[in-house]
């Protein structure tokens, strides 16, 4: 990594920002432009100095160590965060649980399919394992959650936040 004082503090190029940020260089690039920077990317602005773009090696340590993470853990936040009123421990059919997610029918039954070999070892799979289950009228069974579990797995799904206003 090339590094060169300007104004007494260490600088270097956009190959050294890569590798000190661990980030490809048009990402150094794209995130230092001026209208990144504009919109509040938390990159440093460069320093041109015979026609190459320099940056402060603290400045990209801050990015690295503390602006990357933060991006990364706002990548972990739940999907919705939910408060289910009701009693806790009251069942909650296949049919509610699937309302509450907002998922069509095809889009649960392709799941209740992903989960299945996890559900016959009595572990949660792509949905939770369900607390009860129950002879459908016709064919097949009814599965049940108590509300508490469900509530619970919902606001442990990672993804990204969707807020009350952006969801209606």
């Amino acid at each position: 990594m090339e590094i060169r004082n300007i104004d007494g503090r260490p600088h270097t190029d956009i190959a050294g920002a890569a590798e000190l940020t661990r980030r490809s260089e048009a990402t150094v690039r794209l995130r230092t432009s001026p209208k990144q920077r504009q919109q509040g990317s938390g990159w440093p602005a460069s320093v041109k100095q015979d026609k190459k773009a320099w940056f402060p090696v603290d400045e990209l340590e801050r990015v690295r160590d503390i602006l990357l993470p933060q991006i990364v853990e706002a990548a972990k936040a739940r999907v919705s965060l939910v408060d289910l009123d009701g009693d806790p421990d009251e069942l909650i059919s296949a049919t509610e649980f699937r309302k509450i997610l907002k998922l069509s029918q095809g889009a649960w039954d392709h799941y209740v399919g992903l989960s299945r070999p996890a559900w016959s070892r009595g572990e949660d799979g792509y949905l939770p394992f369900f607390d009860d289950e129950k002879q459908a009228p016709v064919q097949g069974s009814v599965k049940y959650w108590k509300r508490r579990r469900a509530q619970e797995w919902i606001n442990r799904r990672g993804g990204s936040v969707q807020s009350p206003e952006q969801s209606g």
